[in-house]
């Protein structure tokens, strides 16, 4: 805005200096005809600058304005060696881990094994089918695949000695309604998960390659 008025004062002072040191009348004719000519416009130089003013610059509104950094992040697909079902088969899985949505269940291998029960809760998949030991019976089933790592087990066949040992909180008959419900197969740190459902519902069966104790 001052630099608005000095403009239009400068051009309607310069013509009268001028014209005083020319001194003459015509001088002075021009100059208000210049004068003239520039009051004509100025309403509407004024209005133009007004528009520009709150058109071109933001409005203080003594509100804060906060500038946000966005950051572009690049994601890149894990990199996970693929593992053929072949890589699973005719290795003894032994439990050690039930996840279950409301909590989780560990199995204490070592303590197990000093009380003669090292060989309860154990599974092989074989090119026949799967089978293992829960506790304290013998089981067997074949399986199918679906698709990828999906997979289903047909009824499970054991034997009927009588089952009673319960290993922290896990029966028998628990095991093996896990066991049957087991949609699919993943190897995760060098151990074998079985899903009932996705990997973060249903229930997962943890299983680790068999250890001499």
């Amino acid at each position: 805005m001052l630099a608005l008025v000095f403009v239009l004062k400068s051009e309607l002072l310069r013509a009268p200096i001028y014209c005083l040191l020319q001194r003459t009348p015509e001088c002075y004719t021009k100059s208000m005809h210049k004068r003239i000519k520039i009051y004509k416009y100025f309403p509407m130089m004024l209005a133009a600058f007004f528009l520009f003013n709150c058109v071109a610059l933001p409005k203080n509104t003594g509100e804060k304005i906060i500038v946000e950094e966005i950051v572009v992040v690049e994601e890149r697909d894990a990199q996970v060696a693929p593992v053929s079902f072949s890589e699973i088969e005719n290795i003894v899985w032994e439990l050690y881990e039930i996840q279950i949505s409301y909590g989780r269940s560990e199995l204490n291998r070592q303590a197990m094994a000093d009380n003669g029960l090292g060989d309860i809760f154990i599974l092989q998949f074989t090119e026949e089918g799967v089978n293992g030991k829960a506790a304290p019976n013998r089981y067997f089933s074949t399986y199918e695949f679906i698709h990828g790592h999906d997979f289903r087990l047909r009824p499970i066949i054991s034997t009927l000695m009588a089952a009673d040992i319960n290993i922290g909180g896990l029966m028998e008959n628990e095991y093996y309604w896990y066991l049957q419900r087991a949609v699919r197969w993943e190897i995760i740190n060098n151990g074998l998960e079985l899903y009932t459902g996705s990997p973060n519902e249903g229930i997962t069966l943890r299983f680790l390659p068999q250890t001499v104790y």
